[in-house]
């Protein structure tokens, strides 16, 4: 467990590194780019989104589920990975024409070509990437991180203000892969042999058949939005609806990483040994649940200050569609774990359930509230999100034996956590005065929404109460507050 904590804070630091850097990129990016520019990529990054899961051929979760992964196990993974990846990037390639006539956007031809090939050169970092993963070695890692990210920023920069439009978003893309690809050759575990073989590529592919199906459903999902607005309403919307989602996984972009990082291998490695799902995946959302949702509550209540002080104003109407973006981002918390926690169990081919009520439902919801603007759109996403929790509870109760009761026991402490921060939320956006900038409306809001935070955890003794106190024995000022209003001794 040591190790995976150290693991875990790793990441997190390279993570939020890499995130930090990239968020700084898009905001210059938005004062460079139009919303209908960051709209072109955003339509061609969904399609290309929906080609990686064919790509990936369910390659990274069979590696990290695996219980006794072998080098000829590897080696077989590693030929799948490049044949598939080379074959749907020529067809990627060939069918830009195409897709771009569909799409009746020339613009995205150019795009996808610039994407696809890249698929050329993800085998050679995907394999070591997630063969370092399943070892919890967070440290190799982050000089790939450095490497990518650094890459992106530089060329993203460079080629927006050099006048490459839409375009620097494609190389920069293109660059980063590469680059990230490159790092990654230098940390390649000693048990992962280099030449890649088709030798027992049966093995693989009945795990990955499931992990594809679902995956596709699941890119289905989030290319839909994208592709349906941008036929009706064109690329502007698309990049408003882009730069909103953006907006609303803050959150999950410094900590995503982090959350993401070992539930897989560890969830896997607890199932094989015997043990149930239940009490890590209630602990495990519990601690998502009350670090994700008060800044979410921020985020929409202070949206126009978020995307004023962001973006510029350019992007000030897209406010609206944040809030309720954050709303829809607030209900899938609950199910976050879903998808890992299915392969974990060797049951990939379940997670098709949910995304497919998922699908149904975001069609019929944009088909009965979408009229035309933005918002309404918007509110088709939300709803539909709301009409899966039935169908997300009852694949918990019956494959992890995690009932209503128990996710309610989980999440009513962040709820309670969250209720207080959004009281002083909606306080101080009432009572700040209207005409200030937006950077010191927001300066105020974060000055008091965190310790606000921090003692609404301790007051409801929320888990996570524990965490902090091992982050706290280095000020001890900070873990006797804690304890004390905890009532711990």
């Amino acid at each position: 467990m040591s190790r995976l904590r150290r693991s875990l804070a790793i990441t997190f630091v390279a993570s939020n590194g890499a995130t930090v850097v990239t968020f700084l990129v898009s905001l210059v990016l938005a004062r460079l780019l139009t919303p209908a520019e960051v709209g072109i990529f955003s339509m061609t990054a969904v399609l290309i989104g929906i080609a990686h899961v064919f790509r990936d051929f369910g390659v990274s979760a069979y590696l990290l589920q695996e219980k006794d992964l072998t080098p000829e196990k590897i080696r077989s993974a590693s030929g799948i990975l490049v044949v598939t990846s080379w074959l749907l990037g020529g067809i990627m390639f060939a069918a830009s024409g195409a897709i771009a006539q569909a799409l009746a956007q020339p613009a995205t031809r150019e795009v996808m070509q610039v994407l696809a090939a890249g698929f050329l050169f993800i085998p050679f970092g995907a394999i070591t990437h997630t063969l370092l993963t399943r070892e919890y070695r967070a440290r190799e890692q982050t000089f790939a991180y450095v490497a990518g990210t650094g890459a992106y920023a530089i060329s993203a920069l460079a080629l927006a203000y050099a006048g490459f439009s839409y375009m620097s978003l494609a190389w920069a893309n293109l660059i980063n892969i590469i680059a990230t690809g490159t790092a990654y050759a230098f940390f390649r575990p000693r048990n992962a042999p280099w030449l890649p073989s088709l030798s027992g590529w049966n093995r693989v592919s009945r795990f990955s058949a499931g992990a594809i199906a679902a995956g596709f459903i699941s890119q289905i999902n989030n290319a839909l939005p994208d592709i349906w607005l941008g036929k009706a309403n064109g690329v502007h919307d698309v990049g408003l609806l882009s730069r909103a989602n953006g907006t609303a996984s803050i959150f999950m972009q410094i900590a995503g990483p982090t959350v993401n990082y070992a539930a897989l291998p560890h969830l896997a490695s607890l199932h094989h040994r015997g043990e149930s799902l239940r009490r890590v995946l209630c602990k495990a959302l519990a601690y998502l649940s009350v670090c994700a949702w008060p800044p979410l509550v921020v985020t929409a209540v202070y949206a126009r200050d978020v995307v004023a002080f962001l973006y510029g104003s350019q992007w000030l109407e897209c406010a609206p569609i944040v809030q309720l973006l954050c709303a829809g981002a607030c209900i899938g918390i609950a199910s976050h774990f879903h998808g890992a926690a299915l392969q974990a169990i060797g049951r990939p081919m379940l997670a098709i359930v949910p995304s497919a009520a998922q699908l149904a439902a975001r069609v019929a919801c944009i088909l009965l509230f979408f009229d035309g603007t933005l918002l309404s759109f918007g509110w088709g996403l939300v709803v539909a999100g709301a009409l899966v929790i039935p169908v997300n509870l009852v694949l918990q109760s019956r494959f992890f034996n995690l009932r209503l009761r128990d996710l309610a026991t989980a999440l009513a402490p962040g709820m309670l956590v969250t209720l207080a921060c959004g009281a002083v939320t909606v306080l101080l956006s009432v009572i700040t005065p209207t005409h200030w900038p937006a950077y010191l409306r927001l300066l105020v809001v974060a000055t008091l929404a965190v310790p606000t935070w921090v003692c609404a955890v301790a007051l409801t003794r929320h888990p996570i109460v524990d965490e902090l106190m091992l982050l706290g024995e280095r000020y001890p000022i900070v873990a006797r507050t804690i304890r004390c209003l905890a009532g711990k001794r």
